[in-house]
């Protein structure tokens, strides 16, 4: 059966900025930092390092379940979307009655939602439920071979508004928010955009 839900997944990645529903932007503070890097770990965010592949995607690394795998950081796919083969693998449950189609460039295939106990991307705990499952297989192959280790998924839309997502790809570097975390003082992040050891 000819995919997927993704070769609209596979655009270049691109800065995404969308302010979290309920929760008031964090203030800026000009002249307390050194670069951009700086300035977003000042303003709460936290800095995911990525790799990216000769291809130009860019990969993260995130926990499922208390399981550790590598997804794409997709800002063309609307969702979150892990490989329906690995499903068992990482102890998604189904919600039942959730099924739809998932549609990308290269047709369109079957879609189902999962029940989520964890998602992690880098050390950044994400606030979602649910997970969407799909054969991702000719992308996850394509690229998996690419960087020689598995691919499991990819990290859309959904969780990139949720935390406001800002998207280094010179970096390359992904910036991803807590709001209830708060901002942090200029002597706590360094010129990168990690939070610097205390004292």
């Amino acid at each position: 059966m000819r995919n997927l839900a993704i070769a609209a997944l596979l655009l270049i990645a691109a800065c995404d900025q969308v302010a979290v529903p309920g929760a008031a932007p964090p203030p800026l503070r000009p002249g307390l930092s050194e670069t951009v890097g700086q300035a977003l770990c000042q303003l709460g965010f936290t800095a995911i390092p990525l790799r990216e592949l000769r291809s130009g995607h860019h990969l993260v690394e995130v926990s499922l379940n208390g399981q550790p795998a590598t997804f794409v950081v997709d800002t063309g796919a609307n969702v979150t979307v892990l490989d329906a083969a690995l499903a068992e693998k990482f102890g998604l449950k189904p919600r039942l009655g959730l099924r739809g189609a998932a549609v990308g460039l290269g047709g369109s295939t079957g879609a189902r939602q999962w029940s989520l106990e964890e998602l992690r991307i880098g050390p950044v705990p994400v606030r979602q439920g649910t997970i969407v499952t799909t054969d991702l297989s000719q992308v996850t192959g394509a690229l998996s071979r690419l960087s020689d280790q598995p691919i499991s998924g990819i990290v859309g839309q959904d969780v990139m508004k949720a935390h406001q997502a800002v998207i280094d790809v010179a970096g390359p570097t992904l910036h991803l928010v807590e709001p209830e975390s708060g901002p942090k003082p200029a002597e706590a992040c360094d010129a990168a955009g990690s939070s610097a050891p205390p004292g």
